[in-house]
C-alpha cells in the first residue's frame, strides 16, 4: 500500500485506510483500529474525530483471552448457538464457518484479528461464490463477532464497515402454460410423481412435501396445512461427519400455513389415500421420502421432455405466476406462499408482472 500522510495508507482496492490505536491488551501489546473510505480527506478527518473520541472516552480494558478465531467460533456454536436453534440452522452455521471462513482467517488470534483480514476474506469468497452466499456467511460470523464483542473480548466488531458484493435480483424460473401441460400429460396419474402434481397446485417447498402427513389434509374444508418440512443436515458422530434426514417445524411463522386445495387435488389425494399405509403423503415403504429422491425422480423426467433448465423449485415458482394470472393479488399470493413479507413476494416476482404491465399501458391508449 502505497503511504499518504500519519497512518493513512492507499489500499489496492482503490480505498484509503486509516489506521489508529484502540488500547492495550493486558499484555501490553497495541490494539489497532481502522477507518476506510474513497477519500484521503474523507479518512483523514474521521481518524482525527476518532482519535479524539478515544482519547476522551474511559473505556474498560478488554478482557484477556488468547484464543484464535476457530476456538471462540467453537466456542459460540456449542454454547450461544446449539441450545437456542433447531439442528438445521446450528448445522447451516457451523458448516458455513467450517468450510468458508476458519481455513482462512481461524488461526489467527482472536483479539487480533482485523477488519482488513475480513475484507480479505470476503474478497477470497468472491473469486468461487454468489454474492448472496457469501452475504449468508458474512452474517454468521459478523453474529459471532458481535457476541465476543458484548462479553468484552473484541472493544468493536471488525464486521463493521465491510463493503460486501451486491446482490443481483434473480430471475423466477416458471413453467409456461404450455410447458406445464406438457410435464402434467408425461407424468399423467402416475403415483411416483405425485409430488410434482402437488408442487404445481399448492406451491409447496420441497421439504414440505416431504414432510406432509395425512393428517395435515381437512377433506371436509378442503384444506391443507404445512405443519414441518424434510431436510437433509450435516451431523458428527464417532467415525466422523455424516449427513441424516430430519424432521423440523417450518422455517418461519409465515412458513406453517394453511393453503385450500381445488376439487382436482382432492380427488387425487383421496385416491392417493386409499392405497397408502403411511403417516405421510408421499412414501416409499411406509416411510417418508426425502427431498434429494423427489428432486431426482423430477430429474428424470425434465431430461424426458426437454426441460433441463428448470429445477423442482420452478414448480413452487410456476404455481405463484399462475396466480398471478389469474389475477391474484400479490398479499394473498404471498401469504400462500409462506413469505415473510410482502415486499419478498414483490422481489421475486416483479418479472411475472409484465404482462400485467404491458395491458395497463396499452390502456393509456384511449384516455
Amino acid at each position: 500500500m502505497a503511504r499518504r500522510g500519519e497512518n493513512i495508507y492507499k489500499r489496492k482496492d482503490g480505498r484509503w485506510e486509516g489506521r489508529y490505536i484502540k488500547g492495550r491488551h493486558k499484555n501490553g501489546k497495541i490494539h489497532y483500529g481502522y477507518i476506510y473510505g474513497y477519500k484521503y480527506t474523507e479518512v483523514k478527518h474521521l481518524l482525527i474525530l476518532t482519535k479524539y473520541e478515544k482519547q476522551t472516552s474511559n473505556s474498560k480494558n478488554l478482557l484477556p483471552y488468547e484464543g484464535g478465531v476457530i476456538d471462540w467460533t467453537n466456542y459460540w456454536l456449542e454454547t450461544f448457538v446449539r441450545p437456542k436453534v433447531k439442528s438445521s440452522t446450528y448445522a447451516s452455521y457451523k458448516n458455513k464457518m467450517e468450510v468458508q471462513v476458519l481455513p482462512i482467517i481461524g488461526s489467527i488470534k482472536l483479539q487480533e484479528l482485523k477488519a482488513s483480514d475480513i475484507d480479505s476474506l470476503v474478497k477470497k469468497m468472491e473469486e468461487t461464490l454468489k454474492a448472496s452466499s457469501i452475504r449468508s456467511i458474512f452474517s454468521v460470523l459478523k453474529n459471532s463477532l458481535g457476541k465476543a464483542k458484548s462479553l468484552n473480548l473484541l472493544s468493536e466488531n471488525p464486521c463493521m464497515g465491510i463493503e460486501l458484493p451486491k446482490m443481483r435480483k434473480k430471475t423466477v424460473q416458471a413453467l409456461s402454460i404450455k410447458d406445464q401441460t406438457k410435464l402434467l400429460k408425461e407424468i399423467k396419474a402416475n403415483q411416483k410423481f405425485f409430488s410434482i402434481t402437488l408442487a404445481l397446485q399448492t406451491g409447496l417447498r420441497i421439504g414440505e412435501i416431504c414432510g406432509l402427513k395425512w393428517e395435515d389434509i381437512d377433506f371436509e374444508n378442503n384444506t391443507l396445512s404445512v405443519n414441518r418440512t424434510m431436510l437433509r443436515i450435516q451431523t458428527e458422530d464417532k467415525i466422523g461427519k455424516k449427513t441424516e434426514i430430519v424432521e423440523v417445524s417450518p422455517k418461519s411463522n409465515n412458513s406453517q400455513r394453511k393453503i385450500p386445495i381445488t376439487k382436482s387435488l382432492k380427488k387425487k389425494l383421496i385416491e392417493l389415500q386409499r392405497t397408502s399405509t403411511s403417516d405421510y403423503v408421499i412414501s416409499n415403504k411406509n416411510k417418508a421420502v426425502e427431498p434429494r429422491t423427489i428432486a431426482y425422480r423430477f430429474q428424470i423426467i425434465r431430461k424426458k421432455i426437454g426441460l433441463e433448465k428448470f429445477s423442482f423449485h420452478s414448480l413452487r415458482h410456476t404455481f405463484a405466476t399462475r396466480c398471478l394470472e389469474a389475477g391474484g393479488n400479490i398479499a394473498t399470493i404471498s401469504s400462500l406462499l409462506g413469505h415473510s413479507s410482502i415486499k419478498m413476494t414483490l422481489d421475486c416476482y416483479t418479472n411475472s408482472f409484465f404482462t400485467e404491465e404491458r395491458q395497463l399501458v396499452e390502456k393509456l391508449e384511449f384516455i
